[in-house]
Formats: C-alpha cells, structure tokens, sequence
C-alpha cells in the first residue's frame, strides 16, 4: 500500500492547518466559547490539585514532625554508692538493647556478668567514645567503676526513648528507631502487606489490578491492593472508609510522598503508626508498644514467630489478636510464615520452628506509658521556647527526667491515695472526675532540674496536671518564708533568733474593717514557746507574732526572693499561706533552702535539643542561678525545717523508714481542702500535694495525707541513691540555749537545747537560773568532792 504524499514542514502543510483552523474557529462563535471554558476549567481543575495537594502534604508533614521528634528520659549514671536492684540495672541494659556476651563484651551494646562485677560496653555518643568500662559491686552497690583497670568515678548509659512529640491520650505507643527493629520483623510485615515495597514508587500496579478484579467481581469496593505507603496516608489523612474516590486520593498522596520522603522514613513512620489491637482498655499502636503489651519483650527480643504474630494483625488486629482469638491468631501467623519461606526470607529450619511453637499471651498488665504529665510540661516547654513545631522536626529532646525516680513517684502516689481510701472510706468516690487527687513534683536540689512529675493518679481519667497547673492553698508549707524572714540579716540585726521566746495564745486582728483570729490546729496553743518549736509543731498563734515582729512587707519580699511569682499581698493570713501556688512553685521556692541559698533557673524539663543535623543546643542559661540568702542563712531554715522531721509535726517520716539527713515542712489549711509535705535531702528535693479538684474538704492532715506518698518515695529514693549529710557552712555557730527564755545556759537551766545560730546572734547568758544560793550550793558540793578524795 503506497501512503499518500504529505507536504513538507513547515511550508504548505502548516500554513494549510492554520488556515483550516482559523476559518473553522471564525465560522463557530460557540467553539471559541466552549474552548475558553474547557480551557479555564482545565486550569482551574489543576489549580484545585495543586493546593488540594500542598494542603494534604502539609498535614503530612506536620504528623510527620511531631513523630519524628524523639523525648529521652535523662541518661541513668552508674557511680559509687548506686544501689543497681534499685536502679533495674538488667532491665534498663535489656530496654536499651545490650546483649549479654558469655566473654568479654567485645563490641558497644554488650555486657557480661563476672562474679560481683559488670562489664559493660558502652556506646557512647553526644561526643564520647564508645568504652568497655567495669562496674564492681557489693552488697548490691557500685563500689567503684574502672577503665583499663583505673578508677574513673563514674559513667553513664544511654538516654531512654521516653515518647514521640505524637503521643496521644488512651493509647499504648512506644515509638522505635528503623534501625531498632529487628530484621525479622521488617520481613513479616513486608511479607504480609507489600513485599515489593522498596520496588515501586509508592503504587503497586499488580496489587491495584489484582483488587479491580476482586472489586469488580464483587460489585463493590472488597479489597484495596494498598501498598505501606498507601496505608501510611491513610491512616494519618484520609479514614479507614473505602469509596473509589478515596482510593483515587490515596493513589495521588501515595505517590507524592514517596517523591517527597525516603524508603526509610516511610517504612519508620508506618512500623511506628500502626494500630495493633485493644489491651487494657488502650489502644495499642506501633511495634514498639506491642511488643511489651503481647509478649512482654524489647523489640528487638522478638522470636520469628512473634514477629509474624504481630505482621499478620495488621489487616484485622481485633479479629487476629491473640487475646481475643489465639487459634485465629495462629492460622494467619502461619500464612505469614509461609509468605516468608516463599520469598526466602525464613530459613526451612526456622519456618518449621516457628508454626510449632503456640501461641501464648501473658496476662494484662499496666503497660501504660511512663511519665506521661512530665511529656505533656516537655511538649509545653518545647513550644514556648521554640514556637513553631517545625523547629524541632526530627529533633532529639534530651530531658531530666529520672526514669528510676519517675517510677519510685508513680507507685508512692497510686499506693499512698489507695491507702487513704482504704483507711477513710468517705474519700471514696465513684465517679473517676471526682476522685481524691495527689500531684508530686521531686527536683535536683541544686540545679532544679525535674527528676521527676506526676500530676494525677490516672493520666487516662484526667490529663490535668495538677503538679504544673493546679493553684491551691500551700497552708502552713509558706512558714519557713515566714521564719526565714524574721532570721535573717536585712540591713541590721535579725528580729528574732531561733532561740528567741514568742508567744502562742489566741490573738485576735484588725485587717481593715474586719477582726480576724487565727486557730491553731485543733485549737490547742502552747504558751511561751521557742521559735524552733512554734515551726517544728506549725503554731499558727505564735507564725503571726513572728511575721508581726519582722513586718508582712518583709514576709512578702523574702518569698518573692526565693521564687514566687504568683499574688502575695502583706496581709496577716498570707503568714498561714492562705494564697495560692501550684506544687511545682512551692519546689522551685523551697531549693534555696536545701542547696545552700542559690534560686536556680526556673524549673528545667528539657536538658539540651539536637537538631536533625546533629547541632546540639543546649538550655538556654541567660538567666543565670542567683544567690538569694547566704548559705548560713539557708543552713538555719534547715536546722529548723530537720527539727519538724525530728521532733514536729513530720516527725513520722521516721515511723515510716526515711532515714538519713532530710528536713521539711508539713502543709495543712484549715479548712482541710489541701495538705502537702515539703521535703528534701542534701542533692533532692521533693513535693507532694493531695486534695480534690472540686475544692471538697477532705479533714487530713500534710502529715496524714501527704507525707505518707513523700516517705514512700523519698525511702526508695536514698536507697536508690545515697545522699550526704548537710554541709555545716561558714557564718554558722552552735550554743546550748535555756528553753524557757531563750538565753545561753548555764549549768543551773532546766531545759537545755543545743540550737543553731548566725554568728554574731547569740543570745546573752542566762540570768534567772544560777543566784547566790545556787553559787553556794555549787560551791559546798565541790568542796565535799574536794574532801572526799
């Protein structure tokens, strides 16, 4: 066949084209219009997905942001003293993936258990080497820790994953790393929902064929042939509904992705989003977390069985769950396995190893997330220091947190507020929203970091935190501002000394128009009486006198000194704490007292940021530590506040196993809404409050409600860690003082006490006890002890 012969180009055939064109389009005035508009519609259409899709693209990547930024607990230190039971040295070790070796660990991330002695490879990182070092031990307690046979002090373990900046409230998550999971994992979940993963650009066309002919045969929408990264936008953009339409959606953002985002980050991402099941009344969400509420293991421990276990829930994790159906769990296990062999990604040896194995699930336990109101006052911080969520995308947050003392805290609390209702069965409350509360706050004693929070006793009932934002009535915990403000130096003598005589007996005042009378607690007042003792036993009658003597202005100024921010007005009831303070306010104005006078910055959740690039940014320290009293000053409260602990009203800490150097306050209001326990050690300071959020009055006590939970937790605290005992500074002076007028004894005195003392403050000698007769008396006595020799 002979083709018919064209004109050449670009003479007659285009000059012929354009003629046709232009006469055809003159000749039809309803063409052009129908063109213009097709055209416009065509632009408008393209319009439409361009933002259509640079919105869903941002949506993505604001999920995106907050998932990939990683919280770290603080680093757990191993140092002389450290009690390694206490502590969970195993299973921090297991958590942090460190495989036991049978000799010497001769890579990071190993250990080995020699006799009393652990050798452990560390991994190092933020700047340090990777180091074999030797933890010895007695008694269950380092003793020394080595390297190359010479002493180093101490060391450190790596940071935990405390959360993602994703964390969501009723869910179990635990985010893990791509290269924390283990191979056989990766390959079971790649078996069972896209095994071509790291072969497509983000659609599969022979799935997406293969579920046409499925759905076409069905009549409708049956299967979807999604790929991961298909699901992945599913999950976090368009919904589970399945329609044509948002398939077609699904396709289009798939791809998108994919162009946009690595393999590695897709696959990361969708390991760590995806939802395995109901446990506990939570909803269970990435590998990580199910890997502890199945089987109780580290990620990394996962058998190849477990691992198809957990790929084979993916596409129906309620009805392939073992808890609900173990024998249906176990069919779809073994068409995962099964898929493994046939890609050869499963041994012949360990395919048949695993369909033998049965499918066991332990009991429920409380798996719920650590510290949960710590991530949420870290989220907080994170946001006022960084604005934008952006900046910190793909950030690693190092924190303060003490995973050792955040458990010790969590358990004191949830014990210490069951007691209570056990032992007065009318705090008892059905409703969860109406139940009795505590927070707790536990700061490092010299710097202020957190080292531990809780700011309820359910974080699933109530994620208020209490610790953070709940403004209550410190009571008789604002005293030792009072005290401290009349026993300080202030451009003159002090007005008063802790030997100094106050009276407590009803009084009554005149504030305004209005007369006011404080009561003691259970109305019963002591007469004259030491200050030492009006703090140690919490007189309300004798604190007013002492505030009266140093003047409320003085009162207001030394506490706003110390750290507090919120109202305070010279009024006599703000002497008996009747403002307002959350638990974290009172932490951060009682540290001055316990680190020898410093107002550190603030209280610090977040240690250092590192950015995706690996720049570290630490704390922002413009706002430098200020010295606010001088140590003696801060050693004088202490002596007093260890007299409260020794012989006052927190004298039952010691009934309740606390031993060693602490000192602090009992906190009660007299309607009985609130009470509290302030205490603290040498290197920790701790918190606790305990009400209810409606304001109801509960009748306790800070030394029957609070500090129970304080002496649980601050028990295990110094068991855990060993504190010191205070540190006598300079500016200090010790005399034995006549207790009932509060002058230097002498041997004549009835009651005498050794009392603490500014130099220069001393009382002067005791004229009341000692006449001529007594002289006399002492005289005739050595003299017959003169004779009988």
């Amino acid at each position: 066949m002979k083709w018919p012969k064209m004109p050449r180009w670009p003479s007659a055939w285009p000059s012929l084209s354009l003629t046709a064109v232009r006469s055809v389009w003159r000749s039809a005035p309803r063409l052009r219009v129908l063109g213009l508009a097709f055209v416009g519609l065509f632009g408008v259409v393209i319009l439409l997905l361009v933002i259509y899709s640079a919105i869903a693209l941002s949506r993505f990547e604001r999920v995106e942001t907050r998932r990939a930024t990683y919280v770290y607990a603080g680093a757990q230190p191993l140092v002389a003293g450290v009690q390694v039971r206490r502590i969970d040295l195993p299973g921090t070790l297991a958590r942090l993936k460190y495989t036991e070796s049978r000799g010497a660990p001769a890579a990071p991330g190993q250990y080995r258990r020699a006799g009393s002695a652990w050798d452990i490879y560390l991994r190092g990182g933020a700047g340090v080497a990777p180091q074999l070092v030797r933890v010895e031990v007695h008694d269950e307690r380092i003793t020394r820790v080595t390297r190359e046979g010479h002493d180093i002090g101490a060391a450190t373990l790596e940071p935990e994953i405390l959360a993602s900046a994703d964390e969501r409230p009723g869910e179990e998550h635990r985010p893990v790393r791509l290269a924390d999971v283990p191979l056989v994992l990766l390959n079971a979940v790649l078996a069972a929902e896209d095994h071509r993963f790291f072969e497509h650009g983000g659609l599969d066309a022979r799935g997406v064929l293969r579920a046409a002919w499925t759905n076409l045969r069905a009549g409708r929408v049956m299967q979807g042939g999604s790929t991961i990264t298909q699901q992945l936008i599913k999950n976090r953009l368009l919904g589970a509904r399945r329609t044509y339409l948002r398939k077609l959606q699904e396709a289009w953002l798939a791809t998108l992705v994919e162009a946009r985002y690595s393999k590695q980050q897709i696959l990361e991402a969708y390991l760590n989003e995806i939802y395995l099941g109901q446990r506990g009344g939570l909803a269970v969400r990435g590998v990580g977390a199910a890997a502890r509420v199945y089987f109780r293991k580290e990620i990394h421990q996962l058998t190849p069985a477990e691992a198809a276990l957990l790929a084979g829930m993916v596409r129906a994790p309620n009805s392939y769950s073992p808890v609900v159906n173990p024998e249906r769990a176990r069919a779809r296990r073994d068409v995962v396995l099964t898929r493994m062999r046939e890609l050869g990604t499963l041994s012949a040896a360990d395919f048949e190893a695993a369909r033998a194995q049965a499918v066991r699930v332990p009991p429920a336990a409380t798996t719920a997330p650590p510290a949960p109101y710590f991530i949420d006052y870290v989220r907080l911080e994170l946001e006022q220091r960084f604005g934008d969520v952006g900046e910190t995308a793909g950030a690693s947050v190092f924190t303060t947190l003490d995973l050792v003392l955040q458990r010790f805290a969590e358990a004191a609390v949830v014990r210490g507020l069951d007691r209570l209702e056990t032992r007065v069965p009318r705090l008892r409350r059905d409703d969860p929203a109406r139940r009795l509360q505590a927070a707790f706050v536990a700061l490092d004693a010299t710097t202020g970091e957190i080292r531990a929070l809780v700011g309820g006793r359910d974080y699933q009932a109530s994620q208020f935190n209490r610790a953070a934002l709940a403004r209550r009535q410190p009571g008789s915990a604002f005293k030792p501002f009072v005290y401290l403000a009349a026993l300080r130096a202030r451009g003159g003598p002090p007005a008063l000394t802790a030997a100094s005589i106050v009276e407590d007996a009803p009084l009554t005042l005149t504030v305004g128009r209005d007369t006011w009378s404080p009561r003691n607690y259970n109305d019963q007042y002591e007469g004259r009486v030491t200050v030492r003792r009006a703090l140690e036993q919490s007189l309300n009658a004798a604190t007013i006198r002492v505030a009266e003597s140093v003047g409320l202005p003085a009162v207001v100024e030394t506490a706003r000194a110390l750290g507090f921010a919120g109202e305070l007005a010279p009024v006599p009831a703000a002497a008996l704490g009747t403002f307002e303070a959350t638990p974290l306010e009172m932490a951060r104005s009682y540290l001055p007292f316990a680190n020898g006078g410093v107002r550190p910055n603030g209280a610090v959740a977040v240690r250092a940021v590192r950015d995706r690039d690996g720049a570290l940014d630490p704390v922002d320290a413009a706002a430098e530590p200020v010295a606010v009293i001088t140590p003696a000053e801060a050693y004088l409260v202490t002596s007093l506040l260890e007299g409260v602990i020794a012989s006052g009203t927190g004298a039952s800490a010691r009934a309740l196993g606390v031993s060693g150097a602490i000192a602090g306050k009992t906190g009660t209001t007299n309607d009985g809404r609130d009470a509290w326990f302030i205490g603290y050690a040498p290197r920790l300071l701790a918190v606790v409050w305990v009400g209810f959020d409606g304001g109801d009055a509960h009748g306790l006590s800070g030394a029957e409600a609070a500090l129970p939970i304080w002496a649980d937790f601050m028990r295990q605290a110094l068991d855990a860690y060993p504190q010191p005992a205070f540190t006598v500074p300079t500016g200090i002076a010790f005399a034995e003082v006549d207790l009932t007028n509060g002058q230097l004894a002498n041997r004549f005195c009835p009651r005498i006490a050794r009392e603490t003392f500014l130099i220069g403050t001393e009382p002067p000698p005791c004229q009341e006890h000692g006449g001529v007769g007594d002289q006399i008396s002492d005289w005739w006595q050595r003299f017959r002890e003169w004779w009988r020799r």
